[in-house]
C-alpha cells in the first residue's frame, strides 16, 4: 500500500478531480482497517482532501463546476453553521464533543466541495463507481465470508469508520444496493454490469450476516419503494420477489430468530434502553430547543442523570438503564442540535426528493436525461433506506447521506446543460 500511495499522490496532483475521487474512495473504504505497521495511521483522507482543496484554490481543476445555490446547499450550510453553534454552546463537560465535531466536519466538507467537481454526467457516473468500489469492497469481502461459512460468519462492521457496528454497517450496505442497481443498468462494459449484479447479491448477503433488524427493515423498504417508483411494475415485482426468495433460502436460522424478535421488542432490554435514550434526548431538546445539548450529549452520565426523570411521553422505569447512544437519527439530531437542528435535518432530506421532482420535470418536458432520473430514483431510494432504518441507529451524520443529497441537487443543472449542448 505504501508503494501504491507513492503512485496515487502524484496522480492526485495531476487534476483536482482525481484527488476528489481518491478523497471519496478513502473515506468510504477506510483503508487503515486493512493495513498494519507504519501505514496503519497514514491519514489518507486528510492527504487527498488537502490536495483536492489546494488544487481547487489554485485553479487546477479541469471543467470546474460552480457552487450551486439551491435548496439543498443552502440548507446544508445552515445545518453546518447550526451544528457549530450547538458545539460552541454545548452542555459541558462533554469528553466526546471534540472528536464528534471533527467527524461532523469531515463529512460536511466532502458534501460542500462536491458541486465544484460534479459538473458533468461523466464525472457523476465515475463518482458513483468510486462510491460503489469503496463501500462495495467491504460488502464483497463479508458477503463471500457469509457464503463460505454457510451463514455462520458474524458481520460486525468496519472499525474506525462511520459504520462501526453491525446495525450501522447494515444500513450503509442497504444504501449501497440502489447505487449498484443503477450501475448495472448504465455501465457500458459487460463485465462492469455483471460486477454490479454480483455486488448486489453479495451486499444483501452481507446485510443478512449482520443479523440486524434495521438492515432487514431497510431491505424491505428498498424493495417496496423500488416497486412503487419503477415504471415497469411487473418486471420490478418479479425482481424483488426473486431476491426475497433468495434471501429466504440463503439466510441462516439465527437470522430468522433475530427478525422474529421485532414482534417482542417491548420485552427486549436492548430496545427498551433505546427508548430510555429517546426519552433523555427529548428532555434535552425540551430544555434547549434551539441548539440542543451538543453532539453526543445523551451519552454523558451527568447529563443522563439530570434529564432522565423529566416529564416525558415515554413511560419507562429509568432506574434500569444507563447512558446509551440515541439509536435513532431523529432523536440523535433532536438531542444534539435541538428542534431547529431537527427541522433543518428533515428539510435537507426532503430537498433531495424535491431535486428528483425537478429532474423528472426536465426529462418529461425534453425527453432527454433519463439517466439522471434513474440516478435520482437510486439516490432517493438510498435515502429512503436511511430514513427507514435510521429510526433505530445513531448515524445522523453519515457522510454518504449528505453527499448524495448534494449530488442529487446537482443533477437538474447538469441535465439542462446537456440539453443546451445538444440543441
Amino acid at each position: 500500500m505504501f508503494v501504491v500511495t507513492l503512485g496515487l499522490v502524484p496522480m492526485a496532483f495531476m487534476d483536482g478531480f482525481i484527488a476528489f475521487l481518491l478523497w471519496i474512495f478513502t473515506t468510504v473504504m477506510s483503508p487503515g482497517n486493512y493495513l498494519y505497521g507504519f501505514m496503519l495511521d497514514f491519514r489518507f483522507v486528510f492527504v487527498f482532501a488537502g490536495i483536492a482543496t489546494l488544487l481547487l484554490i489554485l485553479g487546477r481543476v479541469k471543467d470546474r463546476g460552480k457552487f450551486q445555490w439551491n435548496a439543498s446547499t443552502v440548507l446544508l450550510l445552515c445545518f453546518v453553521v447550526h451544528g457549530m453553534l450547538s458545539a460552541a454552546f454545548a452542555l459541558q463537560p462533554n469528553p466526546l464533543l471534540e472528536i464528534r465535531v471533527e467527524t461532523f466536519w469531515k463529512g460536511m466538507a466532502l458534501a460542500l466541495m462536491a458541486p465544484f467537481f460534479l459538473s458533468s454526467r461523466w464525472r457523476i457516473h465515475l463518482t458513483v463507481v468510486v462510491l460503489a468500489l469503496g463501500l462495495g469492497l467491504h460488502a464483497v469481502v463479508d458477503g463471500l465470508k457469509v457464503i463460505a461459512s454457510g451463514g455462520a460468519h458474524n458481520v460486525v462492521g468496519v472499525p474506525n469508520s462511520s459504520l462501526t457496528d453491525n446495525n450501522l454497517y447494515a444500513l450503509g450496505m442497504a444504501m449501497l444496493v440502489p447505487l449498484l442497481m443503477y450501475l448495472y443498468r448504465y455501465s457500458a462494459v459487460k463485465y462492469a454490469k455483471w460486477a454490479a449484479a454480483v455486488g448486489v447479491l453479495l451486499t444483501i448477503m452481507t446485510i443478512i450476516g449482520t443479523n440486524s433488524r434495521g438492515g432487514f427493515l431497510a431491505l424491505a423498504v428498498v424493495g417496496l419503494w423500488y416497486w412503487i417508483i419503477s415504471p415497469r411494475k411487473i418486471v420490478s415485482l418479479l425482481l424483488v420477489a426473486v431476491l426475497a426468495l433468495g434471501v429466504m433460502q440463503a439466510a441462516p436460522e439465527r437470522w430468522f430468530d433475530r427478525i422474529e424478535s421485532i414482534q417482542t421488542a417491548s420485552e427486549d432490554d436492548s430496545f427498551m434502553n433505546r427508548v430510555a435514550a429517546w426519552r433523555v434526548s427529548l428532555a434535552i431538546a425540551n430544555d434547549h430547543p434551539v441548539l440542543g445539548g451538543g453532539f453526543n450529549a445523551v451519552q454523558n452520565f451527568w447529563i443522563w442523570d439530570e434529564y432522565k426523570d423529566r416529564p416525558s411521553p415515554f413511560t419507562i422505569d429509568m432506574s434500569r438503564y444507563t447512558p446509551k447512544a440515541a439509536h435513532s437519527v431523529y432523536f440523535q439530531v433532536l438531542g444534539d442540535l435541538g428542534y431547529v437542528g431537527l427541522m433543518l435535518f428533515l428539510a435537507l432530506l426532503a430537498s433531495a426528493f424535491h431535486a428528483r421532482r425537478r429532474v423528472k420535470a426536465i426529462v418529461t418536458k425534453t425527453g432527454r436525461g433519463w439517466w439522471a432520473l434513474d440516478l435520482s430514483n437510486a439516490g432517493c431510494l438510498a435515502l429512503v433506506a436511511f430514513m427507514a432504518a435510521g429510526g433505530g441507529v445513531s448515524l445522523a451524520y453519515f457522510e454518504l447521506v449528505y453527499f448524495l443529497i448534494v449530488m442529487l441537487a446537482a443533477l437538474p443543472a447538469v441535465v439542462e446543460n446537456e440539453n443546451r449542448i445538444i440543441y
